[in-house]
């Protein structure tokens, strides 16, 4: 056995390195395994249906998506839709990590399935703006996450210019309809100023100041009118520099089949905070040279699982992803979803087994039994594209490169940020806040 003299060196890890498992030609058989630092060898195991395991060594080989280590066995009489039960043992850093056994249906590769059936939803390249394609969000609900802007309709929060779209965050009291002394003591008529509200609840068309201020900054979120069912979704986008920003792309469910959020669903793309630096006391940067990957779904917002299904990527080669455009990118079947930036893998979900309902252990009724065992996330999602400041994604106790204004336990939170708003008005610069997007792109599998 090709394990043999490694065998004293076994981990069982709490989850493999990355792989997948596709057809090849008339009867091969491809696993894949994604390189990063600090692999030197990989082995796959193989399980017969007679019960018989065989290790095959991969090689490096390098794709259109970096390197990747191959196992591929040309004769393998796998057929389409046969189960394949597989494991990878990864030489990492010395010491051999073995997943645990994967059964995955065999399957041609993503690439030759969307060149045969793949067709484009909806492409935006901001020649011009075209708000009849979207959604404009207009709330002041402060979303799920005590954030502190109201996201309007206004052109100084959402703007084409030189084929970009602009999502610009801005400070309310610059608006005609406000000034300081409204900000502390005046009302928020979302519908009456705006035209339209979405999301009443949490006062989010209808604002007083009271305890805490009105909303001291204004800024965009759209949604597309476009939905897709599995597919795959590129968005080209420079994300913004500044304090508190909070940029995200990512996708909820067009009907809310199995009710309101999280039962739904809810697909994050991407998400990065604007910040120069923050950690939690790792001295690991989670600011704006992090950019992170999250699915969130359970029964209710306190059995939300979203722990389960997260992950990271910091950026290589040194800058932040402030400093060029990048493409942020999502690949989702009935068997995974897979996000990606600059097709650089930042978070890989294989649906479970059990379906996410056992795999999150839940109890009671299955709320996701009339779907499939991907349920939620078999449902048509439309994309959403806003940004947000302040709020729960910037969390106390941990190290800023300037001091965090206010406390999620304060009774004004947004009354402090604004008060020690000399702090991090000097870290917006402009466009350099905003975040700007080169395209959108949805196509349906």
């Amino acid at each position: 056995m090709l394990l043999t003299a490694l065998s004293c060196l076994v981990i069982q890890a709490v989850y493999g390195f990355r792989s997948d498992v596709s057809l090849h030609g008339e009867s091969g058989l491809k696993v894949q395994v994604q390189d990063q630092p600090g692999i030197s060898q990989v082995y796959v195991s193989i399980q017969q249906t007679n019960g018989v395991i065989t290790d095959h060594a991969a090689t490096k080989q390098p794709t259109s998506n970096g390197k990747k280590w191959i196992y591929l066995d040309n004769n393998s009489g796998v057929n389409p839709g046969d189960k394949v039960s597989y494991r990878t043992n990864v030489v990492y850093n010395g010491d051999l990590v073995t997943s645990e056994w994967y059964e995955d249906e065999a399957t041609y590769p993503l690439e030759l399935v969307r060149s045969m059936r793949s067709h484009t939803v909806f492409r935006d390249d901001f020649t011009t703006w075209s708000p009849d394609h979207y959604n404009i969000i207009v709330t002041a609900n402060r979303g799920g996450n005590n954030e502190f802007q109201v996201y309007t309709n206004r052109y100084q929060n959402l703007y084409v210019k030189e084929g970009k779209l602009y999502i610009a965050p801005t400070e309310t009291v610059n608006d005609a309809h406000f000034d300081e002394n409204k900000l502390y003591h005046g009302r928020m008529d979302v519908k009456g100023l705006w035209g339209e509200c979405d999301y009443s609840w949490n006062w989010g068309c209808d604002r007083t100041a009271a305890t805490d201020i009105l909303p001291p900054i204004m800024s965009g979120r759209i949604r597309t009118h476009a939905a897709i069912r599995y597919g795959r979704v590129n968005v080209r986008a420079k994300l913004p520099l500044g304090d508190w920003i909070w940029p995200a792309i990512w996708l909820l469910s067009k009907d809310e089949k199995y009710g309101q959020w999280p039962k739904s669903g809810e697909i994050d793309i991407m998400e990065s905070r604007g910040n120069l630096w923050m950690d939690y006391h790792d001295n690991k940067n989670h600011a704006i040279t992090q950019v992170s990957s999250t699915l969130h779904w359970g029964t209710s917002p306190e059995q939300n699982k979203h722990d389960m299904t997260h992950n990271s990527k910091q950026k290589w080669g040194g800058g932040n992803w402030h400093d060029d455009f990048h493409v942020y990118s999502l690949e989702w079947t009935d068997s995974h979803i897979i996000t990606y930036v600059d097709n650089v893998e930042i978070m890989h979900v294989r649906t479970p087994g059990n379906g996410f309902w056992g795999w999150g252990g839940f109890h009671g009724n299955n709320i996701w039994s009339s779907g499939g065992k991907n349920a939620p996330f078999d449902q048509y999602f439309q994309l959403i594209l806003n940004v947000a400041v302040g709020g729960d994604f910037f969390p106390d106790g941990a190290r800023y490169s300037h001091p965090k204004p206010w406390s999620q336990r304060s009774p004004h939170p947004m009354r402090d940020f604004w008060e020690r708003r000399g702090e991090w008005q000097k870290t917006w610069f402009g466009e350099e806040a905003c975040m700007a997007i080169d395209y959108v792109e949805m196509i349906q599998y």
